[in-house]
């Protein structure tokens, strides 16, 4: 079964609604990923297919000084078993991530027939799934602007055991601290593991020339308060950890370890977007194997 633009049956994830139509604009070629899938690197195992874009500052012959261009990205999982059907929200605003069903969000992985085979017959033999989402661009007026930002913010979500065990806790936090009578709340950055708390406060309070006298046990107490909080918090991100990876039989640990994710851009000369193409996908599935 030969697939015709593939990409165009791709939801873009993480895409602002109102830049679908900046997509639109262009005739993007992904030529060379159907080509992939039909009869090159791609042709044979399981394959699940998601997108987003890469908003860039372009040179084009239309805008020689450059315009900002939503660049269509399409990501390919090669995997033995299908990626989790779960996508998270997170933002800069967002102070926790949310991960939900894909079916919170309209969201899905569908068998990507061709024209011309029988739908139920072609979605039994199928080989490839493609990101859906069900939301209709004309129901957005009537969608709360909460529920509209989850879908600018989303990102399709996976859990890698070996990867996750690697990381590192991260030992800087970001405060901000009201101190009683102290004006306007104090910004900074504290790293746990390597700044002393006895050397810190008197020298930030002498830098934000604050009276050391008045306000060193606040402003101790407050950061201790956050450390605690904060290691409390990565100790219950490490136990749920644990418990993800404990219950992951082995076949879904082999099928993640051996999970290989490829990156295509676009492939047209006019917009010529070659000088953009990097191997990040999003903070969960990190970078591609190959970039085309």
């Amino acid at each position: 079964m030969q697939v015709i633009d593939a990409w165009k049956e791709v939801y873009l994830a993480g895409t602002e609604w109102d830049q679908f139509s900046d997509v639109d604009r262009y005739p993007w070629d992904f030529g060379h990923l159907d080509d992939a899938i039909n009869e090159g690197n791609l042709k044979d195992g399981k394959l699940f297919v998601f997108g987003t874009t890469e908003p860039q500052l372009v040179n084009t012959k239309e805008h020689p000084s450059g315009t900002v261009i939503p660049i269509p990205v399409i990501i390919v999982v090669s995997s033995k078993l299908a990626p989790p059907s779960t996508v998270s929200i997170k933002s800069v605003q967002r102070v926790e991530e949310e991960i939900l069903p894909m079916s919170r969000m309209k969201m899905g992985w569908y068998p990507l027939v061709p024209p011309g085979v029988d739908p139920i017959r072609g979605a039994k033999s199928q080989r490839l799934y493609v990101l859906k989402c069900e939301q209709r661009r004309a129901g957005l007026k009537n969608l709360k602007i909460d529920r509209l930002k989850q879908y600018e913010y989303v990102l399709p979500y996976i859990f890698f055991p070996e990867k996750q065990e690697e990381e590192v806790p991260d030992t800087v936090i970001n405060m901000m601290v009201d101190l009683v009578d102290g004006g306007k709340p104090l910004v900074f950055e504290y790293d746990y593991e390597l700044d002393d708390i006895d050397e810190f406060v008197p020298e930030k309070l002498k830098e934000e020339d604050l009276d050391g006298a008045k306000y060193e046990a606040q402003l101790r107490d407050e950061i201790k308060k956050q450390v605690k909080a904060t290691k409390m918090k990565q100790k219950a991100e490490r136990e749920a950890m644990k418990k993800e990876i404990d219950n992951m039989s082995t076949e879904e640990k082999d099928s993640l370890r051996t999970l290989k994710a490829y990156k295509f851009y676009p492939q047209n000369e006019e917009p010529n977007v070659q000088e953009f193409k990097n191997t990040f996908i999003n903070r969960y599935y990190l970078h591609a194997d190959e970039v085309f």
